[in-house]
Order: C-alpha cells, then structure tokens, then sequence
C-alpha cells in the first residue's frame, strides 16, 4: 500500500537498498537546511576537541556511487526523449566554454535539505542553498537552487535537480550543480528534520511575522509534527500573526508553507528567511552556549568538511558574523522558462549573474 503524505511535494522518490550502507541523512523536507548554519557557525568550536569532533558524521571519501543495478522511480521532465536530446544538446553547447571560478576568498558549502521517509534510499534534495562566504566583498550569499531546475545529472541523464541525491547523495548533488552552474563547491553538509525543532529551541527560538494564512498552514504541520513526536500540539500552535518569537515547532512549521503565496518560490523566501534569523541569533551566544548547541548538532548533521578547514573557521567566525547577508534564487524571475515539468534557466545568463553575485568582479586569483 502506498503511503500517504501530507504534502503532494514530500512523495519521495524512491530508491530501494542495494543492502550496501548509505549514508546518513535524515527522512526530511525542505526545512532540515536551515541547521547546516549552525554547523558552519559552530562546529569549529567543537573541533577544538577531536573527541567531539569524531562523534559528527563525517565523510572524509567524496567518491560519488551511483548503483544503477536498483530502482528510483523519479518525477517525470514532461518532455519525450527527443525533446530532452535536444534541450540537453543546446544547452551544453551553450555552456561548454565557461570556466569555474577561483578566488580562495570565497568559501561555497553546499547546504542540503533531504526528504526521506526511511532509510533504504538516499532521499531527495528538495531544498538546496549554497552559502558562499566573501571576504573580498564582506558579504554571505544564500543562493537557493528550487527542487525542479534542470539537471543534467552526470551519469544519471537529464532529470530535475532534486533527483540528484536520490541517485548519489550529497557529493552527486555538488557535482551536478559544478557541472550545471558552473560555481566550484568546497564542501556540503546535510541535516536531519527532527533535529530541527531542537536545534532552533536550543538557541532559544527566533523572530518571525507570519500572516494569517501562514498561521493557518503552520498549525496544521505543527500538529503533525507533535503528533510524530507525542508531543502536545496545543503547547506550540500560533495563536495569531504578526510580529512574535517562536519556538522550533513554529519555525520549522513556517519554513514547510508551499500553498501561500507564490508557491515554492516564496516557500525558499521562508527558509532563507528562518536561516538568516538564525545567524542573527547566534551572534550574542557566549562560547559556552556554542560549545553546547554544537554538542547537540553535531551527531545530527552528515558533512565533507575536514577537521583543519573548521579549525580555520574558528578564528573568522566573528568576522563573518559581520557580513552583509544576500540572498537570491535560482532561477532567477527574469531569466527561465518552463518545458515540460522543469524549470530551464537561461544558462548563459544565470551563469553570469551568480558569477558576478558571489565572486563579485574578481572571479580569477591573479
């Protein structure tokens, strides 16, 4: 019997187990990448010590495996193959010649939010923002790459981009943006929904100003999520709009809203918007309290960044802190059309809009 889930955009598709292990990542929707902040601002405290460190899920191998020997039912393109040859073949022609760029002033993580129901398959990337720190421009950028962009997949074929996890996990999702939007990622990192809620708790809620009818979606994802958890619904359900502090349950339930407002366009609004007002938080936590809040993180997240590249984080966190926040989406309002059941980006042009945003003018070290 096919199981039912309360949003039509969280039916997974799904991978059965080949019997070999995969990594961790949790049953989540869109909202599990708002903790990967955490793990940027934090856990360069909590590798000070390697035995906090070595209780993170790392993964040190990047190799991607893609075991085409199983089965993953994926959402159609709504194009036939001989449409989709000859959209794959304009674009790649169109974008053959562009170069990555490289500046060692900007660090690109991968923050990806994994929708999956159990554990025999990888989960699909149905929320996926790049935050890309510039200390030339002294800015972050959170830059949100929507669930059905086209995806040329290597080794895998033209799907949407949130196919990508499901057929190789996190490091086929960093390829597959590399090769699509050509922006060099130095690492990813994945987080599991359930942790969500405690995370935002544990750096004691956030400010948000919901409308009316977010509330009312809200409440209905709170009650289902109290439910999973046995917890009291009525303990955590908003009781009006505007201006407030919330809890986890409150903000994860926000981030989730797809059907008020511009549909998922404005649901990544949502989750960029609870992301940075968790950065805003951070900012007057004490070392202690970081300390702490990466205790519970860490366990929770499944990453690629080596020990060495979070000790150096540890002495620019206060700087960072600092910087303007930019925030963005692809694709870009002005610059796609929709073929079949994807959104196809104006590729030459979004390439260098993100160039320019992230790297500013400088794109190549001298």
């Amino acid at each position: 019997m096919r199981k039912e889930y309360d949003d039509e955009d969280e039916i997974p598709e799904r991978r059965h187990s080949s019997g070999k292990k995969k990594k961790k990542f949790g049953w989540v929707n869109v909202l599990t990448i708002l903790l990967v902040v955490v793990l940027v601002v934090l856990v360069g405290v909590y590798a000070v010590i390697n035995h906090y460190y070595s209780k993170s899920n790392y993964v040190s191998d990047d190799k991607i495996t893609i075991n085409k020997s199983t089965e993953v039912e994926t959402e159609s393109t709504g194009l036939t193959d001989e449409e989709t040859d000859a959209l794959q073949s304009e674009i790649l022609n169109e974008t053959q010649d562009i170069e990555l760029p490289n500046n060692n002033n900007v660090y690109n993580i991968l923050l990806i939010g994994v929708d999956r129901r159990d554990k025999t398959w990888y989960g699909n990337s149905d929320s996926m923002i790049l935050l890309s720190v510039n200390k030339d421009t002294k800015q972050i950028h959170m830059t949100s790459f929507m669930r059905d962009l086209y995806a040329n997949i290597p080794d895998v074929g033209v799907k949407k981009l949130n196919a990508a996890c499901a057929y190789g996990g996190g490091p086929l999702v960093v390829r597959t943006i590399e090769d699509n939007y050509k922006l060099p990622i130095d690492n990813y990192a994945s987080v599991d929904f359930d942790s969500m809620i405690d995370i935002i708790d544990a750096v004691g809620g956030i400010e948000l100003s919901p409308s009316d009818d977010e509330v009312r979606v809200a409440n209905n994802y709170i009650n289902e999520m109290c439910k999973l958890r046995n917890a009291d619904a009525s303990a955590h359900q908003y009781t009006s709009s505007g201006d407030q502090h919330v809890d986890g349950y409150q903000a994860v339930a926000y981030a989730r809203i797809r059907y008020v407002g511009n549909s998922d366009y404005q649901r990544t609004e949502r989750q960029r918007e609870v992301l940075s007002k968790m950065m805003q938080e951070m900012k007057s936590s004490s070392v202690t309290e970081l300390s702490a809040l990466a205790d519970t993180i860490l366990p929770s997240v499944t990453h690629n960044i080596d020990q060495s590249t979070l000790m150096t984080l540890i002495g620019e966190l206060p700087t960072i802190l600092s910087y303007e926040i930019v925030q963005s989406r692809v694709p870009y309002d002005d610059l796609y059309s929709s073929k079949g059941e994807m959104l196809v980006p104006d590729f030459s042009a979004t390439i260098s809009r993100l160039q320019t945003e992230i790297y500013g003018s400088t794109t190549v070290n001298e």
